[in-house]
């Protein structure tokens, strides 16, 4: 059976979504590139897997369905830290009868779909697997069964969390499977990295000078 892909998404709003990157941008520029980055990475999604996007604010569904299609499944995140939200939905999938997840957010360009496929490989065998960000958090995590401990007593947004992860993997007896190292992209310097990023705002909105 083809894994459930779990999309963590947030509704693309101007001043909502890639705020560090809008400090060099501006708010417009910086929600365009949210928008090229999650519909990139929807597209590598193969067409025949079921895919649940988790979206934030819980108010947009509307507006996420009508930017994404209906095709796919919508649920609202709910309350609680980045770990209570992804162990949410990871229950959620097993209990509707998913025979394994993989939980992807809308930053890297990177992705493409052999990274899935090979994903979807190494989780038929009963094997958890990661996808190592460059930042020292993950861009891709897959996993056989519900393994609430994986989201727990991390903090997020720090380097602690794939070391952190790969540790209670371990001790779950679920050494992963790597893909290779991508980059998330969330400031001006990731940015500038990606050339067909910069295509999307070739003139950064000039912002006023710091005050001293």
């Amino acid at each position: 059976m083809q894994p459930t892909v779990l999309l963590f998404l947030k509704t693309p709003r101007p001043g909502f979504v890639k705020t560090r990157l809008a400090v060099d941008l501006g708010n417009e520029v910086a929600c365009q590139v949210y928008r090229h980055l999650a519909e990139q990475t929807l597209a590598q999604v193969p067409a025949d897997w079921p895919c649940h996007i988790y979206f934030a604010p819980a108010d947009a569904e509307a507006e996420m369905s009508e930017w994404l299609g209906n095709q796919h499944h919508y649920y609202p995140q709910t309350e609680g830290d980045l770990g209570q939200r992804l162990s949410s939905a990871s229950r959620e999938a097993f209990e509707s009868g998913a025979s394994s997840i993989i939980l992807l957010g809308g930053d890297c360009p990177d992705i493409r779909t052999h990274h899935l496929e090979e994903a979807a490989q190494h989780l038929e065998k009963k094997s958890a697997i990661i996808g190592p960000a460059a930042d020292g958090g993950y861009w891709l995590l897959g996993l056989p069964r519900h393994c609430p401990e994986v989201f727990e007593k991390i903090q997020w947004s720090s380097s602690e969390v794939l070391p952190k992860t790969l540790e209670t993997l371990a001790q779950l007896e679920l050494p992963p499977a790597h893909l290779p190292i991508l980059e998330d992209v969330d400031d001006l310097a990731s940015w500038s990295r990606h050339p067909d990023l910069k295509k999307i705002a070739i003139n950064p909105t000039p912002q006023p000078p710091k005050s001293l």
